[in-house]
């Protein structure tokens, strides 16, 4: 059940791209300290990439995002922090994945199945 929960928190995270400590922590009922911790850990092991600011959020970096990065210093050779932080702004997406937009028309077809399910439920 541990590694479930780790996964649900990595997932969590991922599914989020940034996330407040402490948002994070009360979502899984551990202290913030506790959270930061299981980060560090979890990115020492290589299950998670990314950035944690000092306002309290952690900001996921997928592979493929870090190799982006990299490839944009290696192909311009020396970098400022100010200009890589411009740069990052373009080759890091902070939008969460899009969830499942239903329209009206699915909304009321489902309402309608559940409807004709409760009858032949109550049928039998």
């Amino acid at each position: 059940e541990s590694q479930g929960l780790l996964s649900e928190f990595v997932d969590y995270i991922k599914n989020r791209k940034m996330v407040v400590l402490e948002e994070l922590a009360a979502e899984f009922g551990l202290r913030t300290q506790d959270v930061i911790n299981r980060i560090h850990s979890l990115e020492s092991a290589g299950r998670l990439s990314g950035v944690m600011d000092d306002r309290g959020k952690f900001i996921y970096v997928s592979e493929e995002e870090m190799k982006n990065v990299a490839a944009y210093i290696s192909d311009r050779g020396r970098v400022s922090i100010a200009e890589l932080a411009r740069k990052s702004n373009e080759l890091i997406d902070l939008t969460a994945p899009e969830m499942v937009k239903l329209s009206d028309e699915d909304l009321k077809a489902m309402d309608e199945e559940g409807e004709e399910t409760a009858e032949v439920a109550s049928a039998n």
